[in-house]
């Protein structure tokens, strides 16, 4: 099956450019967790297809792309951005809506506790994660789609642009304990 995205770098880049537009700088740590996420959401959305041609390997750190990690080591190259394609742009639109907010921390507590990168950690250091891995772990009708998908199954969980956990509630209704 061929990738949506021509090159992982051109994923890597979109995130650094729409960090850049957000105002923010992206740590190295939390390229790697977005592009994890992306790969994942879109691999259990699309029965195991692949955003990206990359290949994600389990560390002690969290999921790594070694050749996004080579090549941002030192800082990110000087490279333009290349336009994604439209599908490509909305579905990564929805994994900045979701994850762009959240802490380098944060991203890492989400993708330690995913069946996929628990999995292949166990089994042992620097074992890939499949795309299979991935499908099964973030596919099925208890993920919630990103952007342009079916909502949740369950109540979503909402967040404040602070960060925290808000709670769900509607005018006339009242608020749950």
């Amino acid at each position: 099956m061929v990738p949506a995205v021509r090159s992982t770098i051109d994923v890597a880049m979109w995130l650094l450019y729409r960090a850049d537009s957000a105002g923010e700088r992206l740590q190295p740590q939390k390229l790697q967790r977005l592009l994890y996420l992306a790969q994942a959401h879109f691999a259990g959305e699309r029965d195991g297809a692949k955003l990206m041609p990359a290949t994600f390997i389990a560390a002690e750190v969290g999921p790594v792309e070694p050749n996004v990690y080579y090549l941002f080591e030192h800082g990110a190259p000087a490279l333009p951005l290349a336009a994604l394609n439209s599908v490509s742009e909305e579905f990564m639109m929805g994994i900045w809506d979701r994850y762009g907010r959240k802490t380098a921390q944060e991203l890492g507590d989400v993708v330690r506790v995913d069946g996929a990168y628990a999995l292949a950690l166990n089994s042992a250091r620097d074992t890939e994660i499949t795309t299979e891995m991935l499908a099964a772990a973030y596919g099925g009708a208890r993920t919630a789609k990103v952007r342009g998908g079916a909502k949740a199954a369950a109540d979503p969980t909402y967040w404040t642009q602070t960060g925290k956990r808000a709670t769900k509630w509607i005018p006339g209704q009242t608020r749950r304990a």
